[in-house]
């Protein structure tokens, strides 16, 4: 999975611009991303007022609700950019924890601690490792495109070629200590909802109000 993630044209004064190219390449589809999270970053800076703006974890749930989630979107797969097109991302979060912390446009990286929010690369690695585990764990078409990848021989000898999501994700799920046999699986019941047998509930002491009847009544009735 080597493509651009979204091909959906973006219609800017009736002309026609596709987000992939026809190298493949993910730097249309990242730059489309980082357009509209800066204009999403307009709103974080109009409440991030020094007089009136809002308080530091509001700001930090506005840029997790408006901005992050867009850049978790679609990470699994475009995530196989090179590493040079993936930090066009980094100013973004970079902005919006300064805006969010009130610091200065001079501060150091160390936002994300002082945020509590990873850098992206580790983000977009840890949303990958996730979808991987749940993938081991239930009946999904992608497993076998994820764990019994055919192309491992093929970007071995190619070191320098963009790596899709499964060989990319294998390497990480080594370095945590993966076993498929630590994995419980869950399996989709061949029986439908609607067609199970619906359970007979018999309500007669729901009926019965404990200020008008005794309990030793009430447990009677019961039994």
């Amino acid at each position: 999975m080597t493509a651009c993630f979204d091909c959906r044209p973006l219609h800017a004064g009736g002309v026609s611009l596709p987000y992939c190219s026809s190298k493949l390449s993910f730097i249309p589809h990242i730059k489309h991303l980082k357009d509209k999270c800066t204009i999403a970053l307009n709103l974080l800076r109009v409440l991030a007022h020094t007089s009136w703006g809002a308080h530091q974890e509001t700001l930090l749930h506005l840029y997790r609700s408006l901005i992050r989630f867009k850049l978790d979107y679609g990470c699994i797969v475009y995530g196989s950019a090179r590493g040079s097109y993936l930090l066009m991302l980094d100013p973004v979060q970079n902005h919006a924890l300064r805006l969010c912390l009130g610091a200065y446009r001079t501060s150091a990286s160390s936002l994300c601690v002082e945020a509590n929010e990873p850098p992206l690369y580790f983000r977009r690695k840890k949303l990958s490792l996730q979808y991987s585990l749940k993938l081991s764990c239930n009946c999904n078409p992608a497993y076998a495109t994820v764990f019994n990848s055919k192309f491992h021989s093929v970007f071995e000898r190619k070191p320098t070629q963009l790596r899709p999501p499964a060989i990319r994700v294998s390497g990480d799920l080594q370095a945590v200590c993966f076993k498929k046999s630590d994995v419980i699986t869950s399996s989709i019941p061949t029986t439908p909802p609607w067609l199970l047998i619906r359970s007979a509930v018999n309500f007669t002491l729901h009926c019965s109000g404990k200020m008008q009847h005794s309990s030793r009544n009430i447990q009677t009735s019961f039994l």
